[in-house]
């Protein structure tokens, strides 16, 4: 057991000298908001966007400039992975009927 878990720490430390590691940004929804309402991630680098609704009833994800559009169940996760190409400020809203006038909103910042 003790070499298993020698093996995964030090596939761990390789990857993340290598630039291996992941690129997660965590985006709450919780009460009618995106608790993070700016979200900054790198052109040209994977990024995972996990998406986590705290709420007891549905919402959406919709980013329009990346088409995407994604139910999410109550207290439902999720987790994709896009490759930002072009630098700017992308608006992220919630598509289910009236959380986005709400001010379900946050922006997407696609830096340099």
């Amino acid at each position: 057991m003790l070499r298993f878990s020698m093996l995964h720490l030090l596939l761990a430390l390789w990857l993340t000298a290598c630039g291996g590691a992941s690129n997660t940004q965590t985006i709450t929804m919780k009460d009618m908001r995106f608790h993070e309402e700016e979200v900054h991630v790198k052109v040209g680098q994977p990024v995972t966007l996990r998406v986590v609704n705290q709420d007891g009833y549905a919402h959406a994800f919709d980013i329009d400039a990346f088409d995407l559009h994604r139910p999410l169940s109550a207290n439902e996760i999720l987790e994709l992975t896009i490759t930002p190409e072009q630098a700017g400020r992308y608006r992220i809203y919630c598509g289910a009927p009236g959380h986005e006038a709400a001010g379900m909103v946050g922006m997407l910042i696609v830096d340099e």
